[in-house]
């Protein structure tokens, strides 16, 4: 008496490969930055991750350049748009900080943002920023000149953090009494400055604290004018 499963078992077929799409490249090649770094990233290496031969990819991304745009344009698409409703500066620092959060995940993605031409979707977080300023009141002067003030924080903080974090590759208080050690006399503030970095009661929020100050100083501005 044969098992009952044995028919089942002798007619088992391969399971189907999922059919290769230019998502499914993007997405492949955003979880091997994240883990490897943009800098070791090829399309072969891409291929290898989904099972198809490198040939097949450019069927659906001509290029490196070209993957690069839509893994940038993929993690644009996680940051909250900042809504027309409400108070505009809230709206805008619920949006600043989905943006840094959304780069800390993707750690190449704020340097990349600065090289690559936008995508469909960052053009409409672009848009959004722009149509929230504008609908604030903000004269035409202060849009762009807020516009780039706060995608230049949001993208150049981050960074920042980023490589301090990076850097920091040991203990935090061996490697600021060597720093000390070494910084000699009649620099009394920048030690200062040191011991603060060291107080475990931390800062707060100093990316929203700059992100408040900008925002303070165009609603400022607006009044005036």
């Amino acid at each position: 008496m044969p098992f009952p499963n044995a028919l089942a078992m002798t007619n088992e077929t391969k399971p189907v490969r999922q059919p290769l799409t230019r998502g499914r490249i993007l997405t492949s090649a955003i979880a091997f930055a994240d883990e490897h770094g943009v800098e070791a990233l090829t399309m072969r290496k891409v291929a290898d991750q989904l099972g198809f031969g490198v040939m097949s990819l450019y069927n659906h991304v001509s290029n490196k350049e070209e993957m690069l745009i839509g893994m940038v344009d993929l993690v644009s698409a996680e940051i909250e748009l900042p809504s027309f409703e409400g108070d505009w500066r809230a709206s805008m620092r619920v949006s600043a900080s989905s943006a840094q959060r959304a780069f800390l995940r993707h750690r190449w993605a704020p340097n990349e943002w600065s090289h690559r031409m936008p995508g469909p979707a960052r053009i409409r977080y672009m848009d959004a920023l722009l149509g929230v300023l504008t609908e604030a009141g903000l004269s035409g002067e202060l849009v762009y000149h807020g516009y780039h003030a706060i995608t230049m924080h949001i993208v150049g903080f981050t960074m920042q953090q980023i490589g301090y974090e990076q850097g920091l590759d040991g203990d935090l208080d061996e490697l600021a009494s060597a720093f000390l050690a070494g910084l000699g006399e009649g620099l009394p503030y920048m030690a200062e400055h040191v011991h603060a970095h060291l107080d475990d009661d931390g800062h707060g929020d100093e990316f929203g604290f700059v992100l408040d100050l900008i925002l303070d100083g165009l609603e400022r501005a607006r009044d005036e004018h």
